[in-house]
């Protein structure tokens, strides 16, 4: 794994790469726009621009919490923050390419997962 130094310039990076350009993988975007409408998450007749205005709206957001999400070798940057009375999670890779956002049903418990290691605010960050 990266040292912290090195890890926490990544991350920093991939959040402002987010913040300039919400970019998905290739062909993933409109199956995460469906999977939300599906799961309730977002209006039946939501756009991938709603749906990208969200994300963006979290990874600007100064009080959003940022969290390292560890599978495995790998880091996720995670920023939490409440849109529209929910607490929306929005994972990007360390290249700043969106892995998913959604708003967990229990948020405490989920983030509450060994898996997610709180970092800071981004207020805190400074980013």
């Amino acid at each position: 794994m990266m040292s912290d130094r090195s890890t926490l310039i990544a991350v920093i990076q991939a959040i402002a790469r987010v913040r300039e350009q919400i970019i998905w993988k290739p062909g993933k975007a409109s199956s995460h726009l469906l999977k939300r409408i599906r799961l309730g998450h977002l209006p039946n007749d939501a756009t991938l621009e709603q749906y990208n205005a969200i994300i963006a709206a979290v990874a600007n957001s100064l009080d959003a919490a940022v969290y390292l999400y560890v599978y495995g070798e790998t880091i996720y940057p995670t920023l939490v923050a409440n849109m529209q009375n929910k607490l929306w999670l929005v994972m990007i890779s360390l290249e700043g390419v969106l892995e998913t956002a959604f708003p967990p049903e229990m948020p405490e418990s989920y983030l509450a997962n060994s898996a997610f290691v709180y970092l800071s605010s981004v207020k805190e960050l400074e980013i």
